[in-house]
Parts: structure tokens; C-alpha cells; sequence
């Protein structure tokens, strides 16, 4: 089958940002002076926001609301999609790839939308993508198919014409029940759930490198 049009996941897929994300606690440990105990990722990883500042206050007597501790944590996220985070290997040789063959490319992730566009636009490829679609804007994760849908119907195309790029496993499940073909992306994130992946994915790559021609 010949694609035309690919809707991209973000964070994970294109942007090799998990381990950023990983980092945050232990960053925002040390702008305290504070050496962030070695296992704090598996400590924090289940909580949200308002749990990990609770924890942060309890446990390492931070002198700061609850409130202040989540804007700086949101300080540093911003940061680190503004000024360090980068694509995944071989995305812009493949972006431009598929530019070149006409190839319909978008957006559908979870991050804000400004993020988004900072990262993108520092990379060199927002110009790549004819729109933007996050979870905040229509209101559902990607548990819910809607931001798939939503793509697909501002892209003008049917489901048959469109293929998923996506690494995580809920997110390629839920694409996949809606009736889209997917591309399951490796990163190590998504380590656990790699054979799970590799199974419900039409296409599995570790690498854009290796991404036969699908369009």
C-alpha cells in the first residue's frame, strides 16, 4: 500500500525527549543543592505533579508551596524543549524524504502545543508539518482515538491513506482498534512493552534509518 500522508507522534517517536523527561527530578533536585537518591526516577514515575512536589517537600524539606515547586518543574521541562532537546537519529533525512515524494505530514502528541512549536522550529523541520494537534486542544489522551481522527479529517484523507508513526503501546493500540496502520517506534521507554509493540505494529523500526519504503 501507498501512504499518502503520515501523522507523527512527538515525544519518544521524532524527539528524543524521554530521557529528558526522566531527568527532570534529579534536576530539579541539584538546582536545590540536594543529591536526588539514585532510584528517583522508579520513586516518581507513577505520581503526578502535585504527588512528586508533595514528595519533594516531605522528603528533602524544600522550602517552597506546592504550587512554586510544579512551576519550577515546568520551568525546567520548558527549558529543556526550548534549548536541549533533540530529534531522534536520521528524522530530518527521513522528513525530507518524504517531503520530496509529497508526502501529507502532521503532528499528534500530548505536549503543548508552544513546546511543540518551539522544539520543532529549533530543529528545522516545523515547516515540514502542516499542522499541530495536541491531547489539551480536543480535550482526550491518546487512550481515546480522537486526536486521530481529528488528523485524519483536517488532512482531508481516509484511514486507508494515512499511516501512524507512534513508539508507545497504548497510544499504537488505540490507533490501531480506530483502524489505522501504524509504525511502532523504538525507544527504550517503551522497553517493556517492545514485544507487545512489535506484534500490533504493521511496521516496527528501531532506527529511521531502516524505514523501508512505504509511500
Amino acid at each position: 500500500m501507498k501512504y499518502k500522508a503520515a501523522i507523527f507522534d512527538l515525544d519518544g517517536t521524532l524527539l528524543n525527549s524521554m530521557d529528558s523527561w526522566d531527568n527532570v527530578g534529579k534536576t530539579f533536585l541539584e538546582n536545590h543543592n540536594i543529591v536526588p537518591p539514585y532510584n528517583l526516577n522508579e520513586i516518581i514515575k507513577e505520581m503526578s505533579f502535585n504527588e512528586s512536589a508533595n514528595y519533594f517537600k516531605n522528603s528533602f524539606g524544600i522550602k517552597l508551596s506546592t504550587e512554586e515547586i510544579i512551576k519550577s518543574i515546568n520551568k525546567i521541562v520548558k527549558n529543556k524543549y526550548i534549548y536541549e532537546i533533540e530529534l531522534k537519529p536520521y528524522i530530518k533525512e527521513y522528513i525530507y524524504k518524504l517531503r520530496s515524494k509529497g508526502i501529507r505530514m502532521c503532528i499528534a502528541t500530548e505536549l503543548d502545543k508552544t513546546l511543540s512549536k518551539k522544539a520543532l522550529e529549533r530543529l528545522g523541520i516545523l515547516d515540514y508539518f502542516e499542522f499541530i494537534i495536541t491531547s489539551k486542544e480536543i480535550s482526550a489522551g491518546k487512550s481515546k482515538p480522537d486526536i486521530y481522527i481529528k488528523s485524519m479529517q483536517k488532512l482531508g484523507l481516509s484511514k486507508e491513506d494515512i499511516i501512524v508513526f507512534e513508539d508507545s503501546l497504548y497510544s499504537i493500540k488505540t490507533a490501531k482498534n480506530e483502524g489505522f496502520d501504524v509504525v511502532g517506534v523504538y525507544d527504550k521507554s517503551s522497553k517493556k512493552d517492545l514485544q507487545k509493540i512489535k506484534k500490533l505494529s504493521n511496521h516496527f523500526i528501531y532506527s529511521f534509518k531502516e524505514m523501508e519504503e512505504l509511500f
